[in-house]
């Protein structure tokens, strides 16, 4: 399977964007979020359906109403399909269109692509630098193994992890000493209850006793109960009488002293009357004041005086013309500020540029500025240019001073000739010699070995030849008791041939070669008078290097000399130009009469000067003919003002004309204002007045009615009246509530007559009498009452009590849980033991031929260092060039790295012809250095003839063709490119 192009309606912030893959091995390129994780992405949502909320994955739904999803458009054995998903069901609505125009399903897409499914996917065919980074984490020994059998067999650590997972599920339901795990409690539980079940079924016996008890007891009890009743009822009645005897006592007193005839008194005739009363005493403090108000208020309009109406009529157009001569003289005073101000500008701009005089007559022109700022321009110019040639002079002699030392310094460290060339020689020998030390080492271990095996079954051959001597003669000895002396004879004469041999048999003499060793000792002879002879305590890589770096630094110095020559001549040209454009200033500074110690590049600035100066002395010509004007306006106007003023009896003064007229046309105001607030605050006092006098006539009135009403004259009588009134009726109203409160208790006349004429110690001695009765009563019910309530609570106890019920129902309910974990236990060790004869039959089938590809691809990875890929007794080992095995926690980080690449890509290939998919990388080769990147991308590409490989990077490989890369734009905001 082939994905030839992808076009994308809208994903994450991708919208409308359509890719093509043209070649097998494309190289995606782009910078951080320019959405390279977004597209990678895509492919898998398409393939496999959307994210759902089980996944922990975005789902990239896009924000600005795009329609969510697309499709990939695949080659499946040189047919082309299209598969398209779009937002529908939670994983997406899928149409997979083929080439003859039919339309397929999801279950036909799902069978072409072998059932795989997107966590397998990326376990396998896709993955990126936190895949590797796995490696790195604190795992033990046993762990990287695992780790890395899992990539070369199963391609993630699904099953594995489904093994230990059952593992643990199954020690969490039972352990055979546990305590903890549910079903070994379960268990325990279980026995518990057995052992209540048996003691409760012994509690049977007590029960029809206490029946025959109880009913006895209630008999006794219910005749108590009636005695009870009726002395209880008989203490209440007599309680009742006591409670209520004071209130009947009051009752026959108040019924004595309401026996007269009723008083009468006005409706709220206190409050009336002391309303009137209070209501005069304030009327008459408001006639007083008022009166005295008035006579104020005469008093003050006879001393009120007012202007004439012509004279208030022209004080006012003087006082409306205020603003526009104070304006004026503003206008006036800012005039003169103006042309004072200018003739200051002036002098200042004429000190500026050195002017005594006004030379009014300078050309200003814009020719002028610009034949200036063109003579400056061209100066500046190669003045920074000089400077400039002058700063990589200097520049250039630092640098030679620079080789100069550099070279000082290398000759110091730099050894002789010979010795460089003999260290050579040395190098090579010491290589040589212990490579063949090593290769001596291996075959004198050899050599031990095969001593030690041949020693060893020597004196097995000795052992059993002795055994068996021994064994014949024994035989022998035995046929010779038994008469049979030829069997007996040969049996003897074997025995003792085989102890005699026992004693010949000897194990082999092996040796080494002698001729190798002498050729290493012949090599360290060479290596010691290399030693000897030359001084080689030297590094030969650093002697090399600093060769290198002499040749370089004699080859600059020639080139700092020929720059040096060009830069003395475009110093001389750039001077002579700077000397012309210097002279033709100095003309152009005298013919504008500025000094000539002004700086050239300020002439521009003088030119301006001089044109503000021009523009000053017109402003000034002009400012001046209208402060002409202003003054006489304004002489005019003080002349009316004169005339008015004097008319008006006002002194007249110039400087304070507005406030006097201001200050006299208020107080007329004020005055006016008071003779008109007064004239009408007298018609109001006026009317107050009357209107108070006819309330304090009403008043009286009042008075006197509720004096009649009584037949009183003063107030005292009045007064005393009214208390005799409260008094009646308080007792009236604590008669009528006594009487109710006595019929309320069904008391009537002759029963509260009765009781009113006895005492209150009579009463209590009654109730004493029937307490101590009561009293007694009540002591024996209660102890008859608590001992059947005891019967009962036995009884019902015994009748009410499921304990025995509940067990059996909890023993049977604990029984069936012990059966459902006991299954529980069976399923996960059926379903454990079918995961790992899985993995083993996977591991045993599988793991040769994955072995054997990963030793392929890491001896090309890493151009030989490594030749093979060792499996053996679970363990994953790889040998050295020089022979050395290693260990994989014994590798450095990238070479580790390499190794899972290995496994991983040799298990796709290995599944290709079941799952021929495309391979996806995302930068996993960032901890590598550049070459060993490259031969990964070469690798890539020479794997991409057979399998499709899409390689994510935001580090672009030049190595790739520009037609195998795609380069993506980085995305702004919501919007993509």
């Amino acid at each position: 399977m082939k994905i030839k192009s992808l076009e994308i309606y809208g994903y994450g912030q991708l919208m409308s964007r359509k890719i093509k893959f043209d070649q097998s091995f494309m190289q995606i390129y782009g910078e951080n979020e320019a959405g390279k994780s977004t597209i990678q992405a895509f492919i898998h949502s398409i393939l496999f359906g959307f994210p759902t909320k089980k996944e922990n994955e975005p789902r990239l739904e896009p924000r600005l109403g795009n329609q969510y999803g697309g499709k990939l458009e695949l080659e499946f054995d040189g047919q082309k399909v299209e598969v398209e998903r779009v937002k529908g069901r939670v994983t997406g609505d899928v149409k997979v269109y083929l080439s003859n125009g039919k339309i397929k399903d999801e279950e036909w897409l799902k069978q072409k692509i072998n059932f795989i499914n997107k966590k397998t996917y990326q376990g396998i065919f896709s993955f990126n630098v936190l895949g590797l980074q796995d490696i790195h984490k604190n795992l033990t020994e046993d762990q990287l193994q695992m780790y890395l059998l899992q990539a070369g067999a199963l391609g993630s650590t699904e099953f594995t992890g489904m093994s230990d997972l059952m593992q643990g599920e199954k020690e969490a339901l039972y352990k055979k000493n546990g305590k903890n795990p549910v079903l070994n409690v379960q268990l325990e539980q279980l026995n518990d209850l057995e052992i209540k079940i048996k003691n409760e079924e012994k509690k049977l016996s007590e029960y029809e006793r206490l029946q025959d008890e109880r009913d006895k007891i209630s008999r006794r009890l219910n005749q108590l109960k009636d005695n009870l009743g009726n002395l209880t009822n008989r203490l209440t009645s007599k309680e009742k009488e006591i409670s209520l005897h004071n209130e009947v006592v009051e009752w026959k007193k108040l019924e004595s002293n309401l026996n007269i005839e009723p008083y009468e008194f006005p409706e709220q005739g206190i409050e009336r009357y002391e309303s009137a009363v209070r209501s005069n005493e304030s009327i008459k403090r408001d006639l007083t004041l008022r009166n005295e108000k008035l006579a104020q208020v005469v008093h003050t309009l006879d001393n009120v005086k007012v202007m004439s109406e012509r004279d208030e009529k022209a004080l006012n157009s003087i006082r409306q013309r205020e603003s526009d001569i104070k304006e004026k003289q503003q206008e006036l005073k800012q005039l003169n500020k103006q042309i004072d101000d200018s003739e200051r500008d002036n002098e200042l701009l004429r000190q500026d540029i050195g002017w005594n005089d006004e030379y009014l007559d300078v050309d200003t022109s814009e020719a002028m500025k610009t034949h200036i700022a063109e003579v400056n321009r061209i100066k500046e110019e190669n003045v920074a240019e000089r400077e400039q040639i002058k700063r990589s002079m200097n520049q250039l002699d630092i640098e030679r001073e620079r080789y100069n030392n550099n070279i000082d310094r290398l000759h110091n460290d730099l050894v002789s000739d010979e010795n460089y060339e003999q260290k050579k020689v040395y190098n090579q020998k010491a290589l040589e010699l212990g490579e063949k030390k090593s290769l001596y080492k291996k075959m004198e271990e050899s050599f031990i070995k095969q001593k030690e095996e041949s020693e060893k079954r020597s004196k097995q051959y000795r052992l059993f030849s002795v055994i068996g001597g021994l064994l014949l003669i024994a035989i022998a000895i035995y046929a010779f008791i038994a008469s049979q002396v030829l069997f007996s004879g040969i049996f003897a004469i074997v025995g003792i041939i085989l102890v005699v041999l026992s004693f010949f048999i000897k194990s082999k003499d092996l040796d080494h070669d002698q001729a190798f060793s002498k050729e290493i000792d012949e090599l360290e002879e060479k290596v010691k008078h290399l030693k000897q002879f030359y001084d080689l305590d030297f590094n030969l890589d650093e002697q090399t290097k600093i060769r290198q770096e002499l040749e370089g630094y004699y080859q600059s110095q020639e080139i700092l000399s020929s720059k040096q020559s060009e830069l003395k001549k475009e110093l001389e040209k750039v001077e002579a130009i700077i000397d012309n454009k210097e002279s033709a200033l100095q003309e152009t500074k005298a013919s504008i009469h500025v000094s000539n110690q002004l700086s050239s590049q300020l002439l521009n600035d003088a030119l301006t000067t001089i044109k503000k100066i021009k523009q000053n002395r017109l402003e000034i010509n002009r400012l001046t003919k209208l402060r002409d004007e202003k003054n006489s306006d304004l002489e005019a106007f003080y002349r009316e003002a004169e005339s008015i003023v004097s008319h008006a009896r006002l002194h007249y003064q110039k400087i304070s004309l507005f406030h006097d007229v201001k200050q006299a046309l208020d107080e007329h105001q004020k005055e006016f204002n008071i003779q008109s607030r007064n004239v009408e605050q007298q018609a109001l006092l006026t009317n107050e007045i009357n209107a108070l006098k006819e309330r304090l006539d009403e008043n009286n009135n009042v008075i006197n009615s509720l004096f009649s009403y009584i037949n009183v004259f003063d107030e005292e009588a009045y007064y005393r009246h009214y208390k005799a009134y409260i008094s009646y009726n308080e007792d009236m109203e604590r008669f009528d509530y006594l009487t109710a409160l006595l019929n309320n208790q069904n008391y009537d006349y002759d029963k509260n007559t009765q009781l009113s004429y006895m005492t209150k110690t009579d009463l209590e001695n009654e109730r004493n009498q029937l307490e101590l009765q009561v009293d007694e009563y009540n002591d024996n019910y209660l102890n008859v009452q608590a001992e059947l309530s005891d019967l009962n609570a036995k009884i019902n106890h015994m009748e009410t009590d499921e304990t025995l019920s509940a067990l059996r129902h909890e023993y049977h309910l604990l029984k069936d849980k012990v059966n459902e974990t006991a299954n529980d236990w069976a399923a996960l060790s059926y379903l454990q033991n079918l995961v790992e004869a899985h993995i083993k039959q996977i591991k045993d089938k599988r793991l040769p031929y994955v072995v054997k590809d990963a030793t392929d691809i890491l001896n090309t990875l890493t151009e030989g260092r490594y030749t093979q890929v060792i499996y053996e007794e679970q363990n994953v080992q790889v040998r050295h060039q020089n022979g050395q095995v290693f260990h994989p926690t014994e590798l450095s980080q990238s070479t580790k790295e390499l190794l899972y690449i290995a496994l991983r890509f040799s298990l796709i290939k290995s599944l290709h012809k079941y799952y021929p998919f495309p391979i996806i990388v995302d930068d996993a080769f960032v901890h590598f250095d550049k070459h060993r990147k490259e031969i990964m991308i070469k690798y890539l590409m020479s794997m991409s003839e057979d399998i499709q490989i899409l390689y994510f990077t935001c580090n672009k490989d030049q190595n790739v063709p520009q037609k195998q890369t795609i380069t993506l734009t980085k995305i702004e905001g919501a919007k993509s490119k």
